[in-house]
């Protein structure tokens, strides 16, 4: 017989109290008026009326009631599915783990994923980042110098970013620091304060790439600032003069290098002018040869025939060259009585010209001139011995 059956009595009742029926125990839960309680506060929200009439009793199986569960399933079936949509912006990437564990990565737009199975992390993958660092370090050459940089930096790398690296700004500020106090330690004071600071910055940026790539951050480095360092404030004057002194030093050297690129080029110039004239000089003189030697072979066969003639012709010839570059006048009686008379218009016209000429030709000029006087000088003293001379040589001749 069963426990609930009339006549078994309540001491074989499991919900009778513990004191062999005397007293009043715990009644189990009744389902029926549970359900029609939780079905009747959905029907107050969608503006219903309660189950059970006034007591609030409905038998099973209706039905209403059926209804009832059936639209409490789908409205939870669609607040489920609901739940599940989200949107990632265009300058976002979101991250899906299934239960804790990365799964994907999903880029812009609307997507889904199950609830409570998977969730997802949502992260600006194009947002800049700045982190600065402001610290003194030793030098290479035993100076302390104040550096200053700025970093610049945004996700690149999702997965790594969310998962691999507890902090990866912390560690990106801790390999910034040792980054620059590596190459910082092996530069001098000059080197990092004029001469080498785009190298020591691209040297820092190597270096952090490299650290940050070994470390699997998921940080990608967009650019790196290096400020102008500076000296410690207590020996800032120093360095000051000494910064002055190196910049007069630049700019001695620039100016020293402007007069170079000037001269060179001029002096180089007349260089190979000299050398053309002396080309040309050389070309002349050789040319000039060549024909002397093509005259005289000319004038051989004439010489042969009559050699008094052909002597007095060259004589003659050459005699009117010598005094054509002469500045006198020669005049000649037949008594005997030479009378000299010296052209100074010419003279001082040819000394005009001589001063607006080259060096060079200056100098041949002025040469030429005393030359002339000398001869004239000469000439003179013995004029009259040269046209006797003349005189019997031309008699000898005939």
């Amino acid at each position: 017989m069963a426990w609930n059956e009339p006549g078994s009595g309540k001491d074989k009742d499991p919900w009778a109290g513990g004191n062999g029926g005397k007293g009043p125990g715990q009644q189990p839960p009744d389902l029926d008026k549970l359900i029609i309680d939780l079905q009747n506060k959905f029907k107050k929200v969608l503006g219903g009326k309660n189950f059970g009439g006034g007591n609030g009793q409905a038998p099973m199986g209706t039905g209403g009631g059926r209804f009832s569960i059936g639209l409490i399933a789908a409205v939870v079936v669609a607040i489920y599915i609901l739940s599940g949509i989200f949107i990632v912006k265009p300058a976002e990437r979101a991250a899906v783990t299934q239960f804790g564990k990365f799964v994907k990565e999903v880029g812009p737009g609307p997507h889904w994923l199950p609830p409570i199975i998977r969730a997802k992390r949502v992260v600006n993958v194009e947002q800049v980042h700045a982190s600065r660092h402001r610290n003194r370090m030793l030098t290479e050459d035993e100076n302390i110098v104040f550096v200053e940089i700025t970093v610049q930096y945004k996700v690149g790398n999702l997965e790594n970013y969310l998962y691999n690296v507890v902090d990866p700004v912390y560690s990106l500020e801790e390999a910034t620091d040792s980054a620059v106090r590596q190459v910082v330690g092996v530069s001098t004071l000059d080197e990092i304060l004029t001469e080498q600071r785009a190298k020591i910055r691209d040297d820092i940026r190597t270096q952090l790439e490299q650290t940050l790539m070994l470390y699997r951050t998921g940080l990608m480095i967009t650019d790196v600032a290096m400020q102008p360092a500076r000296a410690p404030d207590e020996v800032k004057e120093a360095f000051d003069d000494a910064i002055k002194a190196q910049e007069d030093e630049q700019r001695m050297i620039n100016q020293a290098n402007a007069y170079r690129m000037r001269i060179i080029p001029t002096a180089q110039g007349h260089a190979e002018r000299l050398l053309a004239d002396a080309r040309a000089y050389a070309r002349s003189i050789e040319l000039k040869a060549d024909a002397d030697v093509e005259r005289f072979e000319l004038i051989l066969p004439e010489y042969k025939k009559a050699p008094g003639v052909t002597r007095r012709r060259m004589y003659l010839d050459t005699m009117q060259e010598v005094f054509s570059h002469i500045n006198k006048v020669v005049v000649d009686n037949e008594s005997g009585n030479n009378v000299f008379y010296l052209p100074l218009d010419q003279i001082l016209k040819e000394t005009n010209k001589t001063a607006v000429v080259e060096p060079a030709q200056s100098y041949s000029s002025s040469a030429a001139t005393q030359s002339s006087s000398a001869a004239t000088k000469q000439y003179g003293s013995t004029n009259s011995r040269t046209n006797n001379d003349a005189r019997s040589r031309e008699r000898t001749t005939r």
